[in-house]
């Protein structure tokens, strides 16, 4: 009894986990409604984005925007420039949509369904590219940084976020990470790697940030 206890509840676990890699349906929905109100999240997410030193006429990526708040943030800021965001989620980018509705209409904000490996066409390159809690789940990471570095100006940045999620995440978990998006990060050619870290709960963030330095 306890056995067959112990396997169902691992396999709820791996079905939750695998809804915040890819929400669809349902339960897409409700893990849309947890990313966008979860205090940590917003925390975590405001965090990344004060060490990003937006400016309004900046352009910026998103990559994986989830159910769009950190857009909504960013938009905030970057009132004369462009928030272009990718996602794969059918269901995130719905309510992304819903909620940067506004920002999209006046030409502010641009959503794209597609995910990190098959990125669009985009007019001009970027001045800053944030993925937060999604580099864990790209395939092929080193050639996809590679990729998108060459979607960045000279002297634009990449920040790379992560706060361990997975039940019974330690301190450890967090630096581990840290050290190990640094090295993909140096890997794909990226300059003046730094690695910022902010003590929350459960477990701190780590946002690891590189430079396309010529």
């Amino acid at each position: 009894m306890t056995r067959c206890l112990g396997r169902y509840l691992m396999s709820l676990v791996e079905k939750v986990v695998a809804q915040f890699a890819h929400p669809t349906g349902f339960w897409g929905n409700i893990t849309g409604f947890i990313m966008a109100h979860r205090p940590s999240n917003l925390e975590r997410n405001e965090w990344a984005i004060s060490l990003l030193n937006l400016q309004p006429s900046d352009r910026v990526l998103e990559i994986g925007f989830g159910p769009g708040v950190t857009i909504q943030k960013m938009s905030e800021i970057v009132i004369y420039g462009v928030i272009w965001g990718i996602d794969h989620s059918e269901v995130m980018f719905r309510q992304a949509s819903r909620r940067n509705q506004r920002a999209i209409s006046a030409g502010r904000v641009r959503l794209v369904l597609t995910s990190v490996s098959q990125l669009p066409s985009f007019d001009n390159p970027f001045d800053k590219i944030l993925a937060v809690n999604n580099f864990q789940f790209w395939d092929h990471k080193t050639e996809v940084l590679r990729r998108l570095r060459e979607q960045l100006r000279t002297g634009g940045i990449i920040a790379l976020v992560h706060q361990p999620r997975i039940p019974g995440a330690t301190e450890d978990d967090a630096t581990e990470a840290g050290e190990r998006f640094a090295r993909y990060l140096e890997m794909a050619g990226f300059k003046d790697i730094k690695v910022e870290r902010k003590m929350m709960k459960p477990v701190s963030t780590v946002y690891v940030q590189g430079g396309n330095v010529q």
